[in-house]
């Protein structure tokens, strides 16, 4: 079994979600033990109320059993490849030149060419255009001998594009190992039946231990979404070490697409047995509702997005068997992944900048807080106000790129092209408008990246209006304070010469003091004469 290890799964859930999973996976066993009569009451009154309404909990959760997400008998699904994507800024060009180069001498793929070569004329390319490039061929690595991820990953199939003047974006196509492939498969099979949790707490615990759940249709699809995190975790990471990866070392989870061989129309789906209604296609990601279907009806799409209980941004598509075998390929899966290169390489980039947006929305938010509560002080700290507009500065210079480098022309280019290489339409017209998925996640990216800018720049102008306000207040205040500090300047100028002058007058003999007396007394006179 695959032990999941990446961070983004692993915190899934809060310790105290942890600890209330840990403590019910426990105890269920002996609270089954807890007898109730005909009418769910305890039926000794020695048995703790607290164990009643747990053991009324746990019955109730029993009940909820009327679906299974097994998979229906006359259906195969198989994972045959997972095409991630990731972002490197022009800057880090050289360091990508180097270590790409490393990376493949370093696992080599037996039978394929070396593309040294290629992988030099790209990064000279770019750092010579500020226009973008066609995709490259920077050849296959073998990772089979590598221990710690050999059991997740056989190679992996390397391209690059130059998107923009100042972005780059590589596109790794994941073969995943057997291993790997027998473990997915087992949990896509099963019928699971997890998600249930009691939710203690210091002050009820010993009244009432409260409950929360999941569906388990849910649960199923955060298990294997988990496994399909950990494949492209446990690969990146390991690129990563070769040369910097943006998603990768900034802990985001990249974005990615899922190609599946399926031996069945998606429409023939029977009710399983005994009466249970099957929720496998839920279960597994691949909802109906949510869904494109090409016009020759062979690929389906499904993108469900971040909904509330997942955290990965990736688009599944299947592919059913019955699609012609073409001779010069040496499978039909083989076939299904090279179909798919040209689609993924439309959508990727557009899947790239959504996700660096909806992560810089979210920074943004959080910082937007910072900034409110700072200004609502009576005094606003003005060195924090300061570092929350660098570091806001920071966080947009990829946005300007993809909104200053990346015009309307580009999204609308690629909805065209992506209808016309394989003419996706939605299942269900009547729920989305007769928009289709993907021509909508076209439209949400521009959207995103559009909004986002313009928030990001009002969102800064407010912030230097205030900076500027507080250095007016400070200005002033720094006025005030020299104003009065002159003044105190020249009165105690005046007395140090008045102190240094009577110092000097009492130090001489009786004859030149009396001498200095005549010399003031005319003056002296004076004042008596007008203040008498």
């Amino acid at each position: 079994m695959i032990k999941i290890k990446n961070p983004y799964s692993r915190h899934r859930l809060s310790l105290k979600e942890k600890i209330n999973s840990k403590f019910t996976d426990f105890i269920v066993p002996y609270i089954n033990k807890v007898p109730l009569d005909d009418n769910w009451k305890r039926k000794s009154k020695y048995i703790p109320k607290v164990l009643e309404s747990a053991r009324i909990s746990v019955k109730g959760w029993e009940r909820e059993k009327n679906s299974t997400s097994e998979i229906p008998e006359d259906i195969d699904l198989e994972l045959l490849s997972v095409y991630v994507a990731e972002y490197i800024p022009i800057e880090n060009v050289d360091q990508l030149n180097k270590g790409l180069k490393k990376l493949v001498r370093k696992y080599p793929l037996r039978f394929q060419p070396s593309r040294i070569e290629s992988i030099d004329e790209f990064c000279n390319a770019v750092k010579k255009s500020i226009h973008g490039g066609r995709w490259s061929n920077f050849g296959y690595i073998d990772l089979t001998k590598e221990e710690k991820i050999s059991d997740f990953v056989k190679d992996i199939h390397i391209q690059g594009t130059h998107l923009s003047s100042s972005s780059i974006v590589l596109q790794f196509v994941l073969n995943p190992s057997d291993k790997f492939i027998s473990e997915y498969k087992k949990l896509i099979e099963r019928d699971i039946k997890e998600g249930h949790s009691f939710n203690l707490s210091w002050k009820n615990l010993f009244k009432f231990w409260g409950g929360s759940s999941l569906s388990y249709d849910i649960v199923k699809n955060q298990m294997v979404e988990d496994l399909i995190i950990e494949l492209k975790w446990r690969s990146m990471k390991e690129i990563s070490k070769f040369f910097p990866l943006y998603f990768t070392n900034n802990r985001l989870i990249p974005p990615s697409i899922e190609v599946y061989n399926l031996n069945q129309s998606f429409c023939n789906i029977k009710d399983v047995k005994n009466g249970k209604r099957s929720s496998f296609w839920d279960s597994i990601g691949m909802g109906k509702i949510f869904s494109d279907i090409s016009e020759d009806g062979y690929w389906q799409l499904f993108a469900e997005g971040r909904k509330p209980y997942l955290i990965d941004n990736s688009v599944k598509i299947t592919c059913n068997s019955a699609l012609q075998h073409k001779p010069y390929y040496h499978s039909q899966k083989r076939q299904i992944i090279v179909a798919l290169k040209e689609f993924a390489d439309l959508l990727l980039p557009i899947m790239v900048m959504r996700e660096y947006a909806i992560y810089t929305s979210t920074k943004i938010a959080i910082q937007q807080n910072e900034t409110f509560s700072s200004i609502k002080k009576e005094r606003p700290k003005y060195q924090k106000l300061i570092n929350i507009r660098y570091e806001l500065e920071r966080n947009l210079q990829i946005l300007k790129r993809f909104k200053n480098e990346i015009d309307e022309n580009y999204f609308i280019e690629v909805k065209s092209q992506i209808k016309s290489l394989i003419g996706f339409k939605p299942s269900f017209p009547r729920f989305k408008n007769g928009i289709s998925t993907t021509e909508r996640l076209v439209d949400n990216t521009n959207y995103i990246v559009n909004k986002t800018y313009d928030y990001s720049q009002h969102f800064a102008k407010m912030i230097d209006d205030t900076v500027q306000l507080l250095e007016i207040k400070t200005n002033n205040s720094l006025r005030s304070r020299s104003f009065w500090l002159s003044i105190i300047t020249v009165i105690l100028s005046i007395a140090a010469t008045i102190f240094a002058g009577l110092s000097l007058f009492y130090q001489l003999n009786n004859d030149n003091q009396r001498k200095i007396i005549n010399i003031f007394g005319p003056i002296t006179d004076l004042f008596q004469y007008f203040y008498r």
